[in-house]
């Protein structure tokens, strides 16, 4: 036999002999069928697991990221919705606080002879160097605002017209130094003049004398006199009283009921009747033995004004000298609020 027939005996048909006894094997005992299923399915499931985690893990990314993408722009634009609401709601909030103190406003009813009008607080702290303290408010002679007007709120007594233009006007403050309103107290019916100490001090009330009763808490009412302020309206609240030693008079400090650089809206009154609060007349006052707590008739304010023009009493008309307020009378430091 030759190389060559060995050659191919041993490459053709050795294989094809081997493979026909497998068939018959196979076809009769199904052995080779199962297990190629086994490692079919195996190798089958091994090839294409990794492939379908890759498959599924790029597709949640994808839509993960394609969501996200949806989800910020959403979120900014609720963000910036919510941003108009809470602009809106300031809005809406601050015109229903403007409604509230507006309201407040025209609850206030003066007496027939004075008129009202209303005013918004456009600046402060004016003058030179802003010494007085001052507001200026938005009405002026053109809405018949005159000198020494008192400006009021709500809750009591702010100042008075110091100077009035044609359409604004400056509002010196009741902690001013210059400001003098004369009072009584709500409870003793006390007569007294409350004085302004400067800002963050308390407001002196001078001219209580040592036997009459006042006490921490009361409230101090404008007494009328002068004819610059009507009767009535609360312009303090007394914080401390100090019994007088040698003094005449006591030591008495009170507080504005509200603060006074914090208001919006204020009211402006205006006398109907004629007097002229820019023009003060200056009456002597008469001490006696009676009245030691009379405040003497050197209070330069507007608001010391004489008491009241009322008709002089049945008798001769006798014009009775000024009276000099005494340099024994003791001048307190300003007592600033803790």
């Amino acid at each position: 036999m030759s190389p060559r027939f060995k050659r191919l005996v041993l490459f053709f048909f050795l294989p094809l002999f081997l493979y026909f006894s497998m068939y018959t094997w196979n076809w009769k005992t199904g052995y080779l069928d199962r297990l190629a299923a086994l490692t079919g399915l195996e190798l089958t499931g091994w090839v294409l697991a990794p492939g379908r985690w890759l498959q599924n893990n790029v597709d949640e990314f994808w839509s993960r990221y394609v969501y996200l993408v949806g989800v910020r722009q959403e979120n900014e634009d609720l963000v910036l919705r919510v941003r108009e609401l809470e602009q809106e709601l300031t809005r809406v909030s601050e015109k229903a606080k403007s409604a509230d103190r507006l309201t407040s406003l025209l609850r206030f009813s003066p007496e027939a002879s004075w008129e009202m009008r209303g005013g918004r607080v456009i600046g402060q702290k004016l003058g030179p160097n802003a010494i007085l303290e001052t507001i200026l408010v938005d009405v002026g002679l053109r809405h018949g605002v005159g000198l020494n007007d008192p400006v009021i709120s709500p809750k009591g007594v702010v100042g008075r017209i110091a100077k009035p233009g044609l359409h604004f006007s400056s509002v010196v403050l009741l902690s001013d130094p210059s400001s003098r309103i004369p009072v009584i107290t709500s409870e003793g019916r006390v007569p007294a003049i409350v004085q302004g100490q400067g800002a963050g001090a308390f407001l002196e009330v001078k001219f209580i004398p040592r036997n009459d009763p006042v006490s921490p808490g009361e409230i101090l009412l404008s007494s009328g006199l002068g004819g610059v302020f009507p009767k009535g309206i609360p312009v303090a609240r007394v914080v401390e009283v100090t019994p007088a030693d040698v003094s005449l008079f006591q030591r008495v400090y009170a507080e504005p009921l509200l603060a006074l650089r914090y208001y919006e809206e204020l009211l402006v009154l205006s006398r109907t009747d004629g007097f002229d609060a820019g023009q003060p007349v200056m009456t002597p006052a008469v001490t006696n033995a009676s009245s030691p707590g009379a405040p003497p008739a050197d209070e330069k304010s507007p608001e010391a004004k004489p008491a009241a023009q009322a008709p002089p009493a049945a008798g001769p008309s006798v014009t009775p000298p000024p009276v000099q307020e005494p340099s024994t009378i003791t001048r307190h430091p300003v007592r600033k609020k803790p």
